[in-house]
C-alpha cells in the first residue's frame, strides 16, 4: 500500500512538473501564462519576460512612452468622440505594425483585435531567427495599453504540433482584468 501510494503521488508529482506553468501580471491588470519560468529584465524604455521551451520562444516586451506626450494625449481625448479616439490608437497600432514587418522584410497576416477595453493586432509573419540565420514563424498579439506598447511574441523554433499547442496555449491565454 505504501509503495503504489509513493508510486502514485511520484507520477503525479513529475507529471505537474512537466506540465508547470507560469502566470504572470506583465502590467497593470494584464496577465498572460508562460509554459515556463520567464526571466525578467528591464531598462529605462522597456521590460521583457522572456521563456523558452524546446518548441517555441515565448516573449513580452512593454514599450514605456509608446505614446509621446501622454497626459496631453489623455486631455485631449476628453475632447475627442470615440470615432476619433479609435482613428488615432488603430494609426498607432497600423504604424507599429509596418515597422514590425518591415523589419522582417515580409507582409505577414494582420488582424484587428481587442483585449478587455484595449485595442490591438494579432500579426502572423515569418523572419530570419539570428541564431540559426534560418527563415521561422512568428506570432505577436500588440495591445496599445494606457502609455505603453505591449507585445506578446512567440518565435516558433520547429515546426512540430507541439509547438503550435504552446503557441496558441501562450497567446489564448492573455487577459485583461
Amino acid at each position: 500500500m505504501k509503495h503504489s501510494f509513493l508510486t502514485t503521488f511520484l507520477i503525479l508529482f513529475c507529471f505537474s512538473l512537466l506540465n508547470a506553468q507560469t502566470k504572470k501580471e506583465v502590467d497593470n491588470g494584464i496577465f498572460v501564462t508562460f509554459p515556463v519560468s520567464p526571466e525578467y529584465k528591464t531598462t529605462t524604455a522597456a521590460s521583457t519576460y522572456i521563456g523558452k521551451t524546446e518548441n517555441c520562444l515565448f516573449m513580452v516586451v512593454i514599450q514605456r512612452n509608446a505614446i509621446p506626450n501622454y497626459a496631453e494625449y489623455v486631455k485631449a481625448k476628453q475632447k475627442w468622440t470615440d470615432a476619433e479616439i479609435e482613428k488615432v490608437e488603430n494609426s498607432f497600432l497600423d504604424n507599429a505594425v509596418k515597422g514590425k514587418l518591415d523589419y522582417s522584410g515580409n507582409k505577414g497576416n494582420v488582424s484587428i483585435i481587442k483585449i478587455g477595453k484595449y485595442s490591438g493586432r494579432k500579426i502572423d509573419y515569418s523572419a530570419i531567427n539570428p541564431t540559426t540565420g534560418e527563415r521561422g514563424k512568428r506570432f505577436t498579439k500588440l495591445f496599445l495599453i494606457r502609455d505603453k506598447a505591449i507585445s506578446f511574441e512567440v518565435w516558433l523554433l520547429n515546426d512540430s504540433q507541439v509547438a503550435y499547442t504552446e503557441k496558441d496555449k501562450f497567446l489564448n491565454s492573455i487577459q485583461a482584468q
